[in-house]
């Protein structure tokens, strides 16, 4: 993981403070959740004065991992993540004067930063989960990848003291509470804000600030005829195999997750179609899909498939899980209080170069929020709209139900003319560029971490195909079968594809569609969620936490609904929301900023069969 911090004086001819780097120096240790010992940093600084980059790392020495800082007289360049070609891509970040020309047209999953006499520069890719944060203090410009930094770089500015307080904008932490995570570029810093995806951030000495959006992919018709869907499918297919490319490069072999889903299988079929050495692991029962699914697309592609068997479980009546309070503390510091503590956020361990890759971000290919909408209609897709933004509406404050009202009306109208590209949108610009951040940072920092799925160039050819289209998985299947053939005859693990279940099944079709059902859960333990427990002394800890917690809570989440939601054990309503508001709570406690907290862990019971 390597992690940056551009800054830039407003007015030209004026240096930048001393103070701005000792205080960056000390806010990294709290903002890179990684042990001290561990860290390496280069930084350069403009003749002027004017312009610096910062950068810090925890990757060792590697032939396939790049140094802190690249460049050459006069200009340097920092990128987060990984370039589909690092050795090109990375000299034309840094020769184009224009950072946004050469970012639009890159392979990879990176954001980058770049510093020279003429003052700095950011830029997102489209999918946003290497993000780039942006404020401006007492004329300093100051970018950086991650917010807390950013933050407490800019405070000390304010305050004068290179170890400031943080200052959290309680108002803009109501998304949170909804759905754990932002729909929208707000962060839990005030005057911090995430930089949009495919947008350019440009300051330099005595010019204002620029923030400047790329253009985002024209989206064709649905062609008519077969060969043209087929035909329309291929450069996605190609940007795909490239993206999955990199992985080849390393002399470890990759070790795939595969089930009988959609989407592992597809990541399976581009890293064979770009001769990437795998094998493929599954667990669970014998009989379950995932297995017997994930071994007939192994056999087709020729790999090797680890099957770890499930056997049946001795008698259990709790589950011993960590404490919430060490969970959301861990969560709160590794996604800097913008993802719920009900999410399973991965540890710190010791950085290992081989490296991994999963098949996450695939619903993208399926038209993002559309994936799982079967109501199309106008009505349909407006309502689905609404409850992006405005959902729990019931639990929350008029005033922040206020700032959700607003923040939905500015994507009423665009939904109304077309419902399909703004659920395709909102996925990807939110759900994937704001909840994966956190998740996707927490890899980084252990091992070389390959996303195709998400790659730029990926990206922008799922977007020229119709969100519509998409939605139905036809592109999705054409695309299987444009990069390995013989997946496509094996069926698909839970539901037929939508193009195909939505229509009319024929008489020789209707045994193959009961054989495709999803399986039940097996047993009290495989469908139980300790998360969703509603044990009294399991959420008599949330009780605590939330109604004791901080009073600026309660000026976003109503008090009297909260104790009623706690109160109720007779309901999963609002089950998730108890894991976000508790969040919350640690997150403005300020508990977050102390030491990891000794709990011990919680015994949970489960319910009878």
């Amino acid at each position: 993981m390597r992690v940056y911090l551009a800054l830039s004086a407003r007015r030209g001819r004026e240096r930048l403070a001393p103070l701005l780097f000792e205080a960056a120096h000390r806010a990294v240790g709290e903002a890179f959740p990684v042990p001290a010992g561990v860290v390496s940093s280069a930084s350069w600084t403009a003749p002027g004065g004017g312009a610096a980059l910062l950068g810090w790392s925890n990757e060792p020495e590697h032939e396939l991992l790049p140094g802190i800082l690249t460049g050459r007289p006069g200009r340097v360049l920092g990128y987060c993540g990984y370039l589909t070609d690092p050795g090109r891509d990375a000299d034309a970040l840094l020769a184009k004067d224009d950072l946004g020309d050469v970012t639009a047209e890159l392979g990879g999953v990176f954001s980058a930063f770049r510093a020279g006499d003429d003052g700095v520069t950011a830029a997102t890719a489209i999918a946003r989960v290497c993000p780039v944060y942006h404020t401006e203090a007492r004329g300093v410009r100051i970018a950086g990848s991650r917010a807390l930094l950013v933050h407490l770089v800019a405070r000390a500015l304010e305050t004068g003291l290179a170890e400031p307080s943080v200052d959290l904008a309680v108002e803009s932490l109501h998304p949170l509470v909804r759905h754990g995570f932002f729909t929208n570029d707000d962060t839990p810093f005030r005057g911090v804000t995430a930089l949009p995806a495919a947008t350019v951030f440009e300051a330099v000495p005595g010019e204002p600030t620029v923030i400047r959006r790329l253009p985002i992919p024209r989206t064709g018709p649905v062609p008519r005829e077969a060969t043209g869907r087929a035909k329309a499918v291929r450069p996605l297919a190609e940007s795909l195999a490239a993206a999955a490319a990199p992985l080849a490069r390393h002399r470890e072999a990759v070790t795939l997750s595969l089930s009988g889903g959609r989407d592992s299988r597809l990541m399976a079929a581009a890293l064979s179609a770009a001769g990437v050495r795998f094998s493929a692991s599954t667990h669970g029962f014998a009989d379950d899909p995932d297995v017997l699914l994930g071994g007939r697309v192994a056999a087709a592609l020729g790999v090797e498939h680890h099957v770890s068997l499930a056997g049946p479980e001795p008698s259990r009546d709790t589950v011993a899980v960590p404490h919430p309070f060490a969970r959301a503390h861990h969560v709160v510091r590794m996604c800097e209080g913008m993802n719920s503590a009900y999410e399973q956020v991965t540890a710190y361990r010791r950085y290992s170069p081989v490296p991994r890759t999963s098949g996450s971000g695939g619903e993208t290919f399926r038209g993002g929020f559309l994936y799982d909408q079967d109501d199309i209609s106008t009505d349909g897709l407006l309502a689905r709209v609404r409850l992006i933004f405005r959902a729990a509406e019931p639990i929350m404050t008029p005033a922040a139900n206020a700032l959700a009202a607003a923040e939905h009306a500015r994507w009423t109208d665009r939904a109304e003319r077309d419902g399909f590209d703004v659920l395709d949108k909102l996925y990807l610009y939110y759900r994937t560029g704001r909840w994966i951040v956190g998740s996707h940072s927490a890899v980084l920092m252990n091992s070389p971490y390959y996303h195709p799925f998400l790659d730029n160039k990926v990206i922008r050819d799922v977007l020229a195909l119709p969100a519509s289209w998409r939605r139905s998985e036809e592109p999705f299947f054409l695309l299987l079968r444009e990069l390995a053939p013989g997946l496509v005859q094996i069926p698909p693990e839970g539901k037929r594809w939508r193009f195909d279940r939505e229509r009319r099944p024929r008489l020789s079709g209707r045994r193959a569609w009961r054989t495709r059902a999803a399986l039940a859960p097996r047993g009290r333990t495989a469908s139980f969620n300790w998360r969703l427990s509603r044990d009294e002394a399991f959420r008599r800890l949330f009780t605590e936490q939330i109604m004791d917690g901080p009073a600026a809570l309660f000026e976003l989440v109503d008090r009297q609904a909260m104790a009623d939601v706690l109160a109720d054990t007779t309901g999963r309503r609002w089950s998730k929301q108890i894991w976000h508001v508790y969040t919350l709570s640690v997150l403005l406690s300020g508990a977050w900023r102390d030491p990891v907290p000794r709990t011990s862990r919680v015994e949970i019971p489960i319910p009878a069969a």
